[in-house]
């Protein structure tokens, strides 16, 4: 299987909302973490897709959201993998892709709703982010943290909120 990342072009946007509403079907609308993508633009220097045989298979995107301490970073989400090609690899290709972006950026950490099952590998833990909240439930998934910067985000409490929306 030779599959290409790459970084997210205007191109790829009609595409990546399909496979995202594939992915997750209408009722993501209505998760506590739309509220921080709804009306807002991604972070287009951390969106990645892959694509195999000329057609884009999956795509990750991060969102600007406000620490407690009014702090800026990125939120993970989503990460959509046709289900046809699940398992084989390139979903934690693009979450490596993006750690690796938002690292290099300088930014001192991630925020991710997921499954602690499926994001520990990569770093992220529940415990760094035990005294934030996202301003409504979560569950079944779990508010996790990566932080490249010790204490950006373990040293603070409160309520994550989102960017202002864009006008």
């Amino acid at each position: 299987m030779n599959y290409a990342i790459t970084l997210e072009s205007p191109k790829d946007i009609d595409a990546i909302e399909t496979l995202i509403e594939d992915a997750f079907g209408p009722g993501r609308r209505t998760r506590t973490v739309f509220q921080f993508r709804d009306g807002r633009a991604p972070l287009a220097e951390f969106g990645f897709v892959a694509h195999l045989d000329g057609d884009m298979v999956a795509s990750i995107r991060f969102w600007p959201v406000v620490l407690p301490n009014g702090q800026t970073v990125p939120l993970l989400g989503p990460l959509a993998v046709r289900p046809e090609i699940r398992g084989l690899g390139i979903g934690r290709a693009l979450i490596r892709k993006g750690i690796d972006a938002v690292m290099e950026s300088g930014a001192p950490a991630i925020l991710i709703i997921g499954d602690p099952g499926y994001y520990a590998p990569f770093g992220f833990r529940v415990d760094t982010v035990h005294d934030l909240d996202m301003g409504g439930p979560v569950m079944p998934l779990a508010l996790m943290g990566l932080e490249f910067v010790e204490g950006s985000l373990s040293g603070q409490s409160g309520t994550v909120t989102p960017v202002p929306a864009d006008v």
